[in-house]
């Protein structure tokens, strides 16, 4: 009969991904209102334990085309590398004729866009698709009919927004299209201040919201409430902003596949300094290490392959992972002993998983979950499914290191 000798280890996050975003904001007034879009958006991402550093060029009535010769709005987008740089035209001018937004809206988008992708290719320039006014643009309606009502502004304003993002490798905040949404569904919430067009502290909360589920990718349920808005209308406007956004991410461009890094060592025992780590990671196409002792970064580029590193002596080292997709990146690190494996507990009992026998036992919670078999020199040997509570090693011998997604097992197979 062969014997088994086993530790099992696990290593957890040190946090729960919470997020940092940069932001450049160029308006007008729609942004700027009730204490600003950009300020309430950092409130709601504070409260859920992110972060928004944020800078603007907020002009009342300012235009793109104001926007794009602004010497201030020029300087604050080369000032850094931005995530998104938030570009809202003047309430009216997406909303004209299609020769009218060709001429005036378009070219001065797409300058802005060139400014930014000059600064930094992998900023996002996200548009702030705006509401229509409460009742239509009277002042408008005679020349151009469709702006007569509230429902054919905001028609109007989602069409020209949509394209300017599909032209300029952008995004879209769909803060009007939600704002229909509560409007048609909650007209007891007022979205308007006094004048009709400009948002009251509702309508800046929706917006904020919005933005909030663009920029960090999640939902703003449970999140900042300002005083004077009632739980009942936030919790509509929050559930609504990540519905609509979740809901048609291709129609808004918004990517929101977050990488997220992580990685499991060992330091198997007679190796000497040698380290062993499972790359974790989520969403990622290649991944860069620094293993914390001088020596040249190692770039994996095979999300299977068990990446090997020698020390030179036995000691502590921070370990740092970065995983890539695209131009968003992750970090994470662990500080670590290359001995440490020896003095990890046997948590076997904890998580009802036993060798015996031959035999891996799982519990009955595990099933349908898939392991992974290696040999002592990291070469992949097997994947396999959770089908049974019992898991045959026989065909094996040697070291062998089983993961899975709780952590992994080392196993010493005479």
């Amino acid at each position: 009969m062969k014997s088994f000798a086993f530790l099992i280890f696990f290593v957890l996050p040190l946090s729960f991904y919470a997020q940092t975003k940069t932001a450049l904001f160029l308006g007008n007034s729609y942004s700027y209102s009730n204490d600003g879009v950009p300020g309430m958006i950092a409130e709601i991402a504070s409260s859920l334990e992110d972060t928004l550093i944020s800078d603007d060029n907020l002009i009342g009535g300012a235009t793109l085309q104001d926007h794009s010769t602004n010497t201030t709005s020029l300087d604050k987008i080369a000032s850094q590398s931005w995530d998104y740089v938030v570009l809202q035209e003047q309430s009216q001018l997406p909303s004209f004729s299609q020769w009218q937004v060709e001429s005036m809206v378009y070219p001065y988008a797409e300058i802005l866009c060139d400014s930014i992708f000059s600064n930094d290719t992998c900023t996002i320039p996200l548009f702030f698709m705006t509401w229509g006014r409460e009742n239509g643009d009277t002042s408008n309606c005679e020349s151009w009919p469709p702006v007569c009502t509230y429902e054919g502004m905001q028609l109007e304003l989602r069409k020209s927004y949509l394209q300017m993002a599909e032209d300029n490798q952008a995004a879209v905040a769909p803060v009007g299209m939600v704002w229909k949404a509560i409007r048609d569904d909650y007209p007891e919430i007022d979205l308007y201040s006094a004048d009709g067009s400009h948002p009251s502290l509702s309508g800046t909360f929706l917006a904020s919201n919005v933005f909030y589920t663009a920029i960090f990718h999640d939902s703003p349920v449970g999140g900042y409430v300002p005083d004077g808005i009632s739980a009942t209308d936030a919790l509509h406007m929050q559930e609504y902003a990540a519905n609509i956004v979740f809901d048609s991410l291709d129609v808004w461009q918004l990517d929101t596949t977050n990488v997220k890094a992580f990685f499991i060592p060992d330091f198997p025992i007679g190796k000497g300094p040698m380290g062993y780590f499972f790359n974790e990671s989520e969403n990622m196409d290649f991944a860069t290490w620094d293993f914390g002792d001088g020596s040249e970064a190692y770039v994996q580029t095979d999300y299977w392959e068990v990446v090997m590193h020698e020390f030179p002596e036995v000691g502590e080292y921070t370990i740092c992972m970065t995983a890539w997709k695209g131009c968003e990146s992750d970090t994470y690190c662990q500080t670590l002993h290359t001995d440490f494996f020896q003095s990890v507990p046997d948590v076997q009992n904890e998580m009802n998983i036993s060798v015996r026998d031959e035999r891996i036992y799982f519990p009955e919670c595990m099933m349908g979950q898939r392991i992974w078999i290696y040999d002592s020199r990291g070469a992949l040997l097997d994947i396999r499914k959770i089908r049974s509570v019992k898991f045959n090693l026989s065909e094996y011998s040697g070291i062998l290191f089983i993961k899975h997604s709780s952590g992994s097992i080392k196993c010493f197979v005479n």
